[in-house]
């Protein structure tokens, strides 16, 4: 691997400016700082050993692992080493069609060089892992990931210092040994991953169609280096036939007190972070990542804002798993570097969180803040019956099936809009999720072109009031940055069934936004044609609106992507009244003197709608 792979795009490595110890440093040839690292981590080593085995947990069920070693001119380092090690459920390593052994791609090899073991294991009941899972992150997967990394830690070739990291499920897991405390994990670094089970996969009482429960065919999944037969990977295949679908697995329950046949408890709650805060909170060091066009980036903010001191937190312009412009595995290095080996990059002494706003001044987009900015003021724009405002210069322009305006005063004039027509187009989508294009099958309320410049850092949500002809009905909201040139970004979004629109306090901190207790006790099924209430959570994001930009809100009832066999949605009613206004809440923040470099091509504008957060610490 080449050095540099692990150093940021150099397009933002012009334009991240550094603390002064890190610009002492610059010229002493050794530089950290968010997205920099040079001088402090060499490449000590030049190529790695893999070797792959089965390793025994407490109830006797064997783990398939693949440890790969550093080695200096072929022969394999001798001195004890920190171990970074993933858990995954897509397969630690596969053949392609040549006979070569493929690393999955979540795991970077490229840390051996710095001197890392690197590991990854097949979670029970996949890869050549044996045992069978009841369901994703149960309890044996929680003790599985605790025992494996004691077993890391205490082999001759371990320093006994452990890391963790991953994406998505590989995070999960990731927090799972996290929630276990084995004593020997010192940090992990976790991206776009759940927090609240509940919400990540029944988010809005709207159940997820599940995992990819297969990622490869059963023939390319390695077996591990002793089976020379296949014959243990041949019974490890045969157990897997036995785990339940993650998609029948989700649907099982419902509410979120009910009962997972599959795991024979709250599983939804067992299986989730939160409940076991105190106990994480006191373990290893913690660094979260995710973006605003993740799949659920409420769960990398809702865990930050729950997380202890030592925990860090990078929130970008990101898809889910993806941080394209910057090289998390930069960070990634740092941090390990400096709790595994306990390298003095400073690290943790820096603002503990970082912001990618979109559409800010060119060059100053990341911003360091010494919080999440959940206190920020909201605005709230109430949904009228007024035309919605015209955009000048813009082209091809998708009509709404209503379209009218937001507006800061509340409705005068009370009104219904029924969303019923529903086209089979589908719109432009990014994991699934629609990037563009939801206007064509959404009532739309658009807030007149911005005469100033404004934040939205943080979870906007909506106030709805609806009815439906049946006893049940699932609404899906988008906010929408429109630019003044032509073009309209998804840019948070938000979903509920209607029957679920209880809310209650949630058992951890929230950014700001109602919380649906999704009790069965507190089930509410519509009276066709009478109306309700519906408050509904955004996703966070994180943009700037410029002078000449509008914001919208979409509210439709099709599904992201609808099933070819689902039937159409019920017609929906959407009431306008100033006895019952509808909104939109946003938050206003200004976090421009928080901005890693100032004035790079543009001056700073003003005003800016928006109260200015506090400073981060030096």
């Amino acid at each position: 691997m080449k050095k540099a792979s692990f150093l940021i795009a150099a397009s933002l490595l012009a334009a991240v400016s550094l603390p002064a110890s890190a610009q002492d440093g610059a010229e002493t040839g050794r530089i950290s700082a968010f997205g920099r690292y040079e001088g402090y981590s060499p490449e000590s080593y030049d190529g790695r050993v893999r070797e792959s085995r089965y390793v025994t947990v407490r109830d006797g069920t064997r783990l398939a692992v693949d440890i790969y070693r550093p080695t200096r001119n072929g022969k394999l380092a001798e001195e004890k080493l920190p171990v970074i090690w993933l858990f995954t459920p897509y397969n630690r390593a596969t053949r392609d069609a040549s006979g070569r052994v493929v690393t999955h791609k979540a795991i970077n090899l490229g840390f051996t060089r710095h001197g890392y073991v690197v590991a990854i294991a097949d979670v029970r009941g996949k890869g050549a892992s044996f045992g069978i899972r009841s369901g994703p992150a149960d309890a044996n997967e929680t003790r599985d990931a605790y025992d494996l990394t004691e077993w890391f830690a205490t082999q001759p070739w371990s320093s006994g210092k452990v890391g963790m990291t991953g994406c998505s499920y590989y995070g999960a897991t990731a927090l799972q040994a996290l929630k276990a405390r084995p004593p020997h994990l010192k940090a992990v670094f976790a991206g776009t991953t759940t927090f609240d089970q509940y919400e990540t996969f029944g988010h809005g009482g709207i159940a997820s169609a599940g995992l990819a429960d297969d990622s490869r065919a059963a023939e390319a999944v390695v077996e591990v280096d002793a089976d020379k037969d296949r014959r243990d990977w041949k019974a490890a295949m045969a157990l897997h036939a036995q785990n339940p679908k993650t998609g029948t697995f989700f649907a099982s329950t419902p509410f979120r007190d009910d009962v997972n046949p599959y795991t024979g408890d709250d599983w939804w709650r067992t299986g989730s972070f939160y409940p076991y805060l105190d106990a994480m909170n006191d373990g290893a060091a913690l660094y979260l990542y995710g973006g605003y066009r993740d799949v659920f980036p409420d769960q990398t903010i809702t865990h930050y804002l729950n997380a202890g001191p030592r925990t860090k937190l990078a929130f970008g312009d990101w898809p889910h798993c993806d941080t394209p412009g910057f090289a998390m595995d930069t960070e990634r290095l740092r941090f390990f570097d400096h709790w595994l080996k306990g390298v003095d990059n400073g690290i943790m002494a820096e603002a503990p969180v970082h912001v990618q706003v979109r559409r800010a001044v060119d060059g100053t987009e990341w911003r360091a803040l010494d919080h999440w900015p959940t206190e920020a003021k909201r605005s709230r724009l109430f949904l009228t019956m007024q035309a919605a405002p015209k955009q000048i210069g813009v082209r091809g322009e998708i009509a709404s099936l209503h379209a009218a305006a937001l507006s800061a005063t509340a409705p005068a004039q009370a009104g219904e809009v029924v969303i019923q027509s529903v086209p089979t187009g589908i719109p432009s989508v990014e994991y699934g999720l629609p990037r563009t294009g939801v206007d064509a099958y959404s009532a739309t309320f658009t807030l007149p072109a911005q005469e100033k410049w404004r934040e939205i850092i943080g979870s906007g949500n909506v106030r709805l009031w609806m009815s439906a002809p049946a006893g049940d009905a699932d609404l899906y909201v988008y906010l929408e940055a429109v630019h003044g040139m032509g073009g309209v970004d998804v840019v948070a979004r938000g979903s509920l069934r209607a029957s679920h629109r209880k809310t209650g306090t949630a058992p951890y901190k929230v950014d700001g936004v109602p919380w649906q207790t999704h009790a069965r006790a507190d089930h509410q099924p519509l009276t066709p044609g009478e109306p309700v209430a519906l408050d509904i959570a955004l996703t966070p994001t994180a943009i700037t609106l410029r002078p000449g930009d509008l914001l919208r809100l979409a509210v439709t009832s099709r599904p992201p992507v609808p099933r070819p066999d689902a039937p159409p949605p019920p017609p929906i009613t959407l009431y306008i009244d100033p006895a019952r206004p509808a909104w939109l809440e946003i938050p206003d923040v200004d976090t421009r003197a928080q901005a890693m470099v100032r004035g790079l091509g543009a001056s700073e504008p003003e005003p800016m709608i928006g109260d200015p957060v506090r400073a981060a610490r030096p």
